[in-house]
């Protein structure tokens, strides 16, 4: 691969893809879908199943939380690059989740929390339209 101008390779853009979904239930299934399918370039990778595994785990989270919560359309974005993995699941509504301890029976509750636990990087960003949460993990390079 040809070296930046800086004489390294800084960035490299693999796949830039996003779906558009309605905030009802079957579009969970449908988000998580696209995300396996989406995913299956990290798979690839030496090592990269489990890292897809997390990766869908968390985002499966943050699609039922658009529902749940947001009530709009979501959209999810999956972007990859040679050393990272991105996934953003942004909605319509401005207000940002807060993760809270769910009662022991609760049926609900814990999105966050699994997202918090799967040890990736993530966050929430407002902008004029809604919200975006996202999360992230360094990939193997082949």
């Amino acid at each position: 691969m040809p070296a930046g101008p800086y004489g390294y390779l800084s960035f490299v853009l693999v796949a830039d893809v996003a779906c558009e979904f309605e905030p009802d239930a079957p579009s969970v299934s449908s988000a998580r879908r696209f995300l396996r399918q989406t995913l299956q370039g990290v798979s690839a990778d030496g090592g990269g199943s489990e890292l897809a595994d997390t990766l869908l785990t968390a985002a499966n989270e943050l699609a039922t939380n658009a529902v749940l919560h947001a009530r709009t359309e979501f959209t999810v974005r999956v972007v990859l690059e040679l050393t990272l993995v991105r996934i953003e699941v942004s909605d319509g509504n401005s207000r940002v989740p807060q993760p809270c301890l769910a009662p022991v029976d609760a049926t609900s509750g814990r999105g966050l929390a699994i997202v918090d636990g799967t040890g990736l990087q993530w966050g929430i960003d407002r902008h004029a339209g809604g919200k975006t949460v996202w999360l992230q993990a360094s990939r193997t390079s082949t």
